[in-house]
């Protein structure tokens, strides 16, 4: 049967996070307006910030240079390229948008090894980048209204029939799918990131909400050391 790895995008995949690269960039000359938490979701306001990048002349080749610069975790291109040489399904299941997640695999020659990319639509329309929300769901209260990832992985896996299954992120809505993977699944917490730490608390309570085996990484050697020992180099030191 076929196995299916999962990747967040941000501070995964990517050393960075994608959207913080592009408010900094914009903070070098004309700051976007603050995010205000208690009364906006993140995605409306990252609407609001490439329209602020548009109306102050960034243009869409200074947006895409900005995200193609952006480094990648140590070992995850030889982990993702390996996973689709084995044969593996890969999906990149992100909060981020489907041009800044596009444009660094293509760039770093990673898209043709990624089965699918999850995330908000954007496009770009005479210069200016839009975005759209990935989904429009209330039925989880622990996710944003634009996405869940437990419900975005099960309308996947819905469609397939998945002997293995690895789930590798970093972030708090990585929490929520990683709940609900089967006690046969791997989920890989980047260490010290509040995914690791909302795992680490629920794991030292009398009922620990993660099923799945749990294994921390520092960098994406560990996680090819995990699912091909045979194949992962020494981790550099």
């Amino acid at each position: 049967m076929p196995c299916l790895a999962i990747f967040d995008f941000d501070r995964t995949v990517v050393l960075d996070d994608s959207d913080a690269t592009i408010i900094n960039k914009l903070k070098e000359n004309k700051p976007p307006p603050e995010w205000e938490g208690s009364n906006k979701d993140w995605t409306p306001y990252m609407s609001d910030v490439f329209e602020h990048a548009f109306t102050s002349g960034f243009s869409q080749d200074e947006i895409l240079s900005a995200i193609a610069t952006m480094r990648a975790t140590p070992g995850v291109e030889q982990l993702i390229t390996t996973l689709a040489a084995e044969g593996w399904d890969v999906i990149i299941l992100t909060d981020a948008n489907s041009v800044f997640v596009q444009h660094w695999l293509k760039v770093h020659g990673l898209l043709d090894s990624v089965t699918s990319i999850i995330t908000n639509r954007a496009f770009f329309e005479d210069g200016r980048l839009f975005i759209e929300p990935c989904m429009r769901q209330t039925a989880c209260s622990r996710c944003p209204t634009n996405l869940c990832k437990s419900l975005a992985l099960a309308q996947w896996c819905a469609k397939h029939n998945y002997d293995r299954i690895v789930y590798t992120g970093d972030g708090r809505n990585d929490y929520c799918p990683s709940t609900n993977l089967p006690a046969t699944a791997t989920v890989f917490p980047r260490r010290g990131y509040p995914l690791d730490d909302l795992i680490k608390k629920t794991m030292a309570t009398d009922a620990p909400q993660v099923k799945a085996k749990v294994v921390p990484w520092d960098d994406c050697y560990r996680v090819l050391q995990e699912l091909f020992p045979g194949k992962a180099p020494a981790v550099p030191s």
